[in-house]
């Protein structure tokens, strides 16, 4: 009761009270239990024999939490920072209940697995539902019988538009796919017959959702606005689309997956959110990690992220720059930094050679890390020696 009370004075903007003990007698905590555990022991219970009559059980969790807990899980689900009116506690309350369930786990095998984290995400999913559905109610109820004319020919009319927005779609695209799959046949023949490997797509037809997240959209290949929150369609089409792994609720779907560190947050609606297949994109070479990073799977997220390889150092920044030896091999990056510096004339070496180094002291640079020189750390004349061999250092 108390997670429902609170949901909906956060919902409404109000405040509620919170009761604060005194300081020598610790924190307010109570046992909260979620629904489902609650049902499998009255479930447990109907199918116990007792050996005499009126006998009872306790169904809790078992254990007491802060309710402030309650609190700070209901804020990170609803978004919504509450407006909490603490007040002293009242003669008689208890600063912290939990029920004996020893009982109920001896006699009904009633265990409950539900924490409290986990307990109020569940329950905001629902609470979220419940309120729309709520609001739907009061509006049908507000209605004449001209407006729900009205409303209902219009949701007929977007289901027709939505209808011939997939068709139109898979006219356009039919030819292309049944081309797409001819090649891929003959690719993979021709891979398996010598030795190349092909990507493993497995788990391409399997999708996770993380609500509320999103990939860049300029990354996306195909945009269907028309099929905005219709998940069924997309999650049809990306599975139709060989190089599709990703969609998002408002219609864009993606070839290859960044790592879950850049994906960005949204608050515009509930049901925004971000689909990615489980196929390992690390195997299937569907990542966007660079020349100097490795492909690191995540099974747990259903995520990736990127390593810099052991000749490279990971930047603050989250690049992966060289770590300098004297004998070195140039990556493309370095050759194409100096070729740059070649066609615009310049000529960097001269210009530091007749240049003085000036030294600012407790200050480093924020960005524009070009390479990592550790083993030179605190040699000056090192890293002077190291700044000169690179065309393009013109600080240490």
């Amino acid at each position: 009761m108390a997670g429902l009370m609170f949901a909906e004075a956060m919902v409404a903007g109000k405040p509620f009270t919170l009761y604060l003990p005194e300081a020598n007698e610790g924190i307010l905590q109570r046992d909260f239990t979620y629904i489902d555990d609650i049902v499998k022991g009255v479930v447990a219970a109907l199918d116990y024999v007792p050996a005499s009559c009126g006998e009872t059980f306790n169904l809790a969790h078992g254990q007491s939490v802060p309710v402030s807990d309650l609190i700070r899980h209901l804020q990170h689900g609803l978004h919504i920072k509450p407006q909490v009116r603490l007040q002293p506690m009242p003669r008689g309350e208890l600063v912290q209940t939990w029920a004996d369930i020893s009982r109920a786990g001896r006699l009904l095998n009633y265990e409950p697995t539900i924490n409290l984290q986990t307990g109020i995400a569940l329950f905001v999913d629902w609470f979220k539902m419940y309120k729309k559905k709520r609001r739907s109610e009061e509006h049908d109820a507000s209605t004449t019988p001209a407006e729900e004319l009205y409303r209902k020919l219009k949701e007929e009319s977007e289901e027709r538009e939505r209808i011939y927005g997939i068709q139109r779609f898979l006219a356009d695209v039919e030819e292309q796919i049944a081309r797409q799959t001819v090649l891929k046949e003959k690719y993979r023949s021709w891979a398996n017959g010598n030795d190349v490997p092909v990507p493993d797509m497995t788990g391409k037809h399997n999708f996770t959702f993380h609500p509320h997240m999103m990939m860049r959209q300029t990354a996306a290949f195909v945009f269907l606005p028309y099929l905005a929150r219709d998940v069924k369609s997309l999650r049809q089409i990306c599975a139709w689309y060989e190089e599709c792994v990703a969609f998002s609720t408002d219609g864009h779907l993606f070839r290859s997956v960044k790592p879950k560190s850049e994906w960005k947050r949204q608050f515009n609606e509930t049901d925004e959110g971000l689909y990615v297949s489980e196929v390992d994109v690390c195997v299937a070479d569907l990542h966007n990690c660079n020349s100097r990073s490795t492909c690191v799977a995540d099974p747990e997220t259903k995520s990736f992220r990127c390593e810099c390889k052991s000749e490279y150092h990971a930047t603050a920044a989250g690049s992966c720059i060289p770590v300098y030896t004297a004998d070195r091999e140039k990556d493309e990056q370095e050759k194409q930094d100096e070729m740059t510096d070649i066609f615009n004339g310049v000529n960097i070496t001269q210009m530091k050679t007749a240049a003085k180094w000036l030294i600012y002291k407790d200050r480093f640079s924020a960005e524009g890390d070009y390479m990592m020189a550790p083993q030179l750390r605190g040699d000056v004349e090192g890293l002077k020696q190291a700044c000169m061999d690179l065309k393009v250092c013109i600080g240490r």
